[in-house]
């Protein structure tokens, strides 16, 4: 219990709200995992997804990919977002970077980025898709690489950038790719094994889901405190 209420005080002092948490299978598919043998086999384990975490303050949203590997042990490695934003505006069933990805349905912005520098820095852009063209649009707001050998790719956008706001609910899907007009090796929206070489195409599953509420207001840190103080009491 201790512990719980002091996560909760860490996420609202930090302002974010609550985040989802999505988890992926993970593993070579021959062993009940999504990663395909083709891959697995070939120790690419940091283009395999555990899970994705997503939360947002009142202008940002955030993500932390966790993979299956080191990515300071690599010097190639992309995490991209397929992103709908339910708007209902111009919409495209390919992507921003051209990765050779079925999504089985049109999305409206595409966050590419990358830690293919020896785990030493993290890269990223958002494009929309507007004019019947993707367009590059903006950059990530912020970026931390400390955690690349732990397998962790941690990066926000804006709001702004998506077109959305506090109230909205966004469908998306994560993927690992690498360069050019590769698939998506893993998908979070797939259970299972997404494609089975660089050259057929990805199949995407269900989009998963998440909705932007509002960031802790400073009554609700005042509130958290009063529970700790009586939490405190009761010991």
């Amino acid at each position: 219990m201790k512990s719980m209420m002091t996560a909760c005080v860490v996420a609202l002092a930090a302002g974010l709200a609550s985040g989802d948490v999505y988890n992926d299978n993970f593993g070579n598919h021959l062993a009940g995992g999504d990663l395909h043998d083709f891959f697995a086999s070939q120790g690419f384990n940091h283009l395999d997804i555990v899970w994705v975490s997503v939360t947002n303050d009142a202008t940002n949203l955030y993500f932390t990919v966790q993979l299956n590997g080191d990515l300071d042990a690599t010097n190639w490695g992309k995490y991209c977002v397929a992103i709908d934003n339910m708007k209902g505006g111009l919409s495209s069933p390919d992507n921003g970077w051209f990765r050779n990805a079925n999504w089985g349905r049109n999305i409206t912005h595409w966050i590419g980025t990358w830690a293919d520098d020896w785990g030493s820095g993290i890269g990223g852009q958002v494009w929309d898709y507007s004019s019947g063209s993707w367009n590059l649009t903006a950059g990530l707001t912020s970026s931390d690489d400390t955690q690349h050998g732990a397998g962790r790719q941690i990066f926000s956008v804006s709001l702004a950038s998506l077109g959305v706001g506090i109230g909205d609910t966004i469908e998306f899907d994560v993927i690992s790719t690498g360069g050019g007009d590769d698939p998506g090796v893993d998908h979070l929206s797939n259970p299972f094994y997404a494609t089975d070489s660089w050259g057929n195409w990805s199949q995407a599953g269900l989009f998963l889901s998440y909705t932007i509420v509002p960031a802790p207001s400073a009554a609700a840190l005042l509130g958290m405190g009063g529970v700790m103080m009586m939490a405190r009491r009761r010991r």
